[in-house]
């Protein structure tokens, strides 16, 4: 890939393409395409050059029955009909959710990616990480396991690429329940640089404090249900901006019309929640 001076991430979350409801007041084809039609003001305002999603795009392990009844999965919907209006010239990678249970043969078939990948931007290395893996099964389980994170394929990578700028997205990070080996490798390697995470349904950006060399998980929000207030964690997406020397990564709420409780009510764009790194 050509060398640059700046690059543009995208990094999105928790999507949530379903059948099964409303929220909003919106319906889930508009809001679904509302995601699509953000993305595309903000590439068309400053281009993207990579596009990164941390999964729960679906609600395909959620309503009490294995998604293989349906005769069609939600996570296909999303691909065929939304994720397909993307520029074709921008790479993409996608990990699944805690609501994508699915095999590691089954993922692949129905999305085209491993459950974990990994993407080159320059001289970046952004490891895409699969943080629901313990309990996969083609019968949904809604005791879905978090499961540490595979410190054996980052460090597999970062081999490979030794002089690599390295970047984290799993759909979640639980710091408490993570491996001794994971948290000495965050702490102790200079090359990691930061930590994304979707899963929350938040934007804010979590310090892990002075053990961690102050670095930071960001979280990508969501494009379905917050869990902050409406005005100031709503549906958006979060870039990174990487230049030679520095990088930054901002939550950028959309401009978005909803109506919850009947009532018309416009959330507008706004930067927030922003994380420096060096």
């Amino acid at each position: 890939m050509t060398t640059k001076s700046e690059y543009r991430v995208l990094l999105t979350s928790d999507i949530h393409c379903t059948d099964l409801m409303t929220w909003y007041g919106v319906s889930d084809h508009d809001r679904l395409q509302h995601w699509v039609d953000t993305v595309l003001a903000e590439h068309k305002a400053q281009p993207f050059d990579l596009i990164l999603i941390g999964g729960d795009v679906s609600l395909d392990y959620h309503d009490l029955k294995t998604p293989y009844d349906k005769g069609i999965f939600t996570t296909t919907i999303f691909r065929e009909q939304f994720l397909s209006q993307l520029p074709k010239d921008i790479p993409v990678r996608l990990i699944p959710g805690n609501h994508e249970q699915f095999t590691h043969k089954d993922w692949l078939e129905v999305t085209g990616f491993e459950r974990q990948n990994y993407a080159l931007l320059g001289d970046n290395l952004f490891i895409m990480l699969d943080s629901y893996n313990a309990r996969l099964s083609r019968v949904y389980d809604e005791l879905e396991t978090y499961a540490n994170t595979d410190v054996a394929y980052i460090k597999s990578l970062m081999e490979q690429y030794p002089t690599h700028k390295v970047w984290l997205y799993s759909h979640y990070f639980d710091m408490e329940k993570e491996s001794d080996e994971f948290c000495a490798l965050v702490a102790g390697n200079d090359r990691v640089k930061g930590l994304f995470m979707g899963h929350t349904h938040r934007s804010t950006v979590i310090p892990l404090g002075e053990a961690y060399k102050n670095k930071t998980i960001a979280q990508t929000g969501n494009f379905s249900y917050t869990c902050g207030d409406i005005h100031d964690e709503f549906w958006g997406l979060r870039d990174l901006i990487i230049t030679e020397n520095s990088a930054v990564s901002r939550y950028i709420q959309a401009d978005s019309t909803i109506f919850p409780g009947g009532s018309e009510v416009k959330i507008e764009r706004k930067i927030t929640d922003i994380a420096e790194y060096n």
